[in-house]
């Protein structure tokens, strides 16, 4: 099935209200699943200057994960939150990123007005609890995938991230595994990766992958030239770039001026999707700001909804 078709159903169903898990893709349109994506590149991309190599990865291989049952919605859709009607009104979609280590912040998180969508790390500990919180209080859920960062250090990316200078087998081992350690997603997200997404084999294995799962890809552009949302949409994955970064300068000032470049944006173009953390002042300026949104004319979206209305506008407007 067509990627762009099948993501335009899920905007028509979610915009006029229908739960996302009683649309089914597979029944509706009359399609089959979409065909086993490709082999992954044989060699690993060439090794950059500065890199230490990594020769023992921490990660064995893993066999894939089974197929999903024909007529079973993907991820993307079985998990995703139904949004309120917009009824023409400017969609904000926010990201918060690093959630399940973070425990004050977290909880705080959850707390706040639904839907926000819930980006988890998958080396959290206790996810299934946190993440079943956070659906139950109506907030969507996506991996935080951590990848290579131009300092190379696992204590920004932490465990296991996806590395250009790792054979392809052991990227795609991590990959799986953090699909497997985040219940209930509808997606992922790139956690740093300011070296691994600028690698467009690195991210096309991703993109394949998550082909295959059924996942959303949301590039975090942590970097110019990132290759992310790119090979995603390539490879016929529901993808999107984040617009705004919300704590991009961590201070109460800077965070302020996002915002309103949120709303700025949000009027201009319709929607927006923007990243935050769940940092102290990050945190007070989303329980001031989001409930002033409503309001002030503006409505919350959760991710899968917002990426499924921007690929049937994108289409609407190839077809004009």
């Amino acid at each position: 099935m067509d990627r762009r078709l099948l993501l335009a159903g899920l905007a028509t169903a979610v915009v006029t209200g229908v739960h996302a898990a009683q649309f089914n893709p597979l029944t509706a349109f009359g399609a089959a699943p979409p065909p086993s994506p490709p082999a992954p590149p044989e060699a690993p991309p060439a090794q950059p200057v500065g890199l230490a190599p990594v020769t023992s990865p921490t990660v064995p291989a893993t066999v894939a994960p089974p197929p999903v049952a024909e007529g079973t919605p993907p991820p993307f859709i079985r998990n995703a939150v139904t949004p309120p009607k917009a009824d023409g009104r400017p969609i904000v979609c926010i990201v918060v990123d690093d959630l399940g280590v973070m425990h004050r912040g977290t909880e705080a998180v959850l707390a706040m007005p639904a839907p926000l969508t819930l980006s988890w790390f998958p080396f959290a500990k206790n996810l299934p609890e946190q993440v079943s919180q956070g659906a139950s209080r109506g907030h969507e859920a996506t991996l935080h995938m951590p990848m290579q960062s131009f300092s190379n250090s696992t204590y920004q990316t932490g465990p296991d991230p996806l590395r250009i200078d790792l054979p392809p087998e052991v990227n795609l081992a991590r990959l799986r595994a953090a699909m497997a350690a985040v219940p209930s997603t509808v997606g992922l997200n790139n956690h740093m990766g300011s070296v691994a997404t600028h690698d467009a084999a690195l991210m096309a294995l991703v993109a394949r992958e998550a082909r295959a799962q059924g996942f959303l890809f949301l590039d975090s552009l942590t970097i110019g030239g990132s290759q992310g949302f790119r090979q995603a949409d390539a490879a016929g994955v529901p993808a999107a770039s984040r617009d705004i970064f919300i704590d991009d300068k961590n201070s109460p000032a800077a965070i302020k001026a996002a915002l309103e470049q949120i709303e700025a944006h949000a009027r201009r173009h319709g929607n927006v999707i923007a990243i935050g953390h769940p940092r102290p002042h990050t945190v007070e300026a989303l329980e001031a700001w989001l409930p002033t949104l409503a309001p002030r004319g503006f409505v919350l979206w959760p991710l899968a909804a917002t990426i499924a209305l921007r690929l049937e506008q994108r289409n609407t407007i190839q077809h004009a």
